[in-house]
């Protein structure tokens, strides 16, 4: 951790930044988050009347409406309440909102359409431009310094004895994950970090679990199996998934795989809320240790 930041230098809860937050259909399960971005210092929007951002579909049948119109609409919505950008624990939102942008602005006459197909929805993009609006992962914020700080200040779990496999999958900056899992390891935890893709979208489609297609029943199957493999070599108590397309395909194959054993996970920012000692938030990762952060933890200077 050296080289980051010192604590005694950030006034912990102070509200640092206002975002725009994009569950996107594999995290829209989540507790409430209120608590847990409020002690990181974020004041938080959820995007009104927000719809998939197309993944799914455009992987399985491939349109400009679900390719560029779908995750656009979010991103329209949230300009048209002050915002160029929108935050997002799915890695897959991220990069199919982020495609979309860039689409639109290498063709003028698919950004004619967007913009057709877009005003129905009174969700007009006011901003277009690659580097001045789209989507950001919430990792992305996590290790800004500031945000960390409060992330540090307000964690009151002690993680010595924890064994982290801590699952990045396809998220871009190795910087930020090697910075959280030093976070981590600052408070006792074991961490190892496994970047293999999950197989994102493609192993998703808009049936129940249970009636997916042949193929990606098989490949959830294989992707769980491997992943657990890989928790059992390092004997890992649990996963951290920081995308929540990850935690979902790993949820699916606790229900399609034949296996007996296998390592619990949890999403990102339920572990932050975990962290955070918040009622309901990893309940099943306390049954490992539950231990309190001494004061001289809470005086690290990172």
């Amino acid at each position: 951790m050296a080289g980051f930041f010192c604590l005694k230098t950030i006034k912990v809860n102070n509200i640092l930044k206002n975002i725009t937050y994009f569950p996107g259909c594999a995290g829209s399960k989540n507790k409430s988050l209120g608590d847990v971005f409020e002690k990181l210092g974020l004041e938080v929007e959820l995007i009104a009347n927000w719809n998939c951002c197309g993944a799914p579909q455009s992987h399985n049948r491939p349109s400009f409406f679900d390719k560029v119109v779908m995750p656009l609409r979010n991103l329209g919505i949230a300009q048209q309440n002050g915002s160029d950008f929108i935050y997002s624990g799915c890695q897959v939102c991220v990069k199919q909102i982020n495609e979309a942008v860039k689409t639109i602005n290498l063709n003028s006459m698919l950004r004619s359409q967007a913009k057709y197909s877009l005003e129905p929805f009174n969700a007009s993009l006011k901003n277009i431009e690659s580097d001045s609006a789209g989507a950001i992962h919430l990792m992305d914020i996590i290790t800004d310094p500031d945000v960390t700080a409060n992330l540090l200040n307000n964690t009151v779990r002690n993680l010595s004895g924890h064994s982290i496999l801590l699952y990045t999958g396809c998220y871009h900056d190795n910087r930020k994950t090697d910075a959280f899992k030093e976070i981590l390891e600052s408070f006792g935890a074991n961490v190892n970090i496994y970047r293999e893709c999950c197989g994102g979208e493609k192993l998703q489609n808009t049936t129940p679990v249970h009636s997916k297609r042949v193929e990606n029943v098989s490949g959830i199957d294989a992707f769980f199996k491997k992943i657990n493999r890989k928790a059992d070599e390092i004997n890992s108590d649990y996963i951290i998934a920081i995308c929540s397309m990850c935690e979902k395909n790993i949820e699916d194959g606790v229900e399609l795989s034949d296996l007996d054993v296998f390592a619990p996970v949890i999403g990102l920012t339920e572990y932050i809320g975990f962290l955070f000692g918040l009622h309901n938030f990893g309940d099943l990762i306390s049954l490992v240790v539950n231990n309190d952060v001494n004061d001289e933890k809470r005086k690290l200077c990172v």
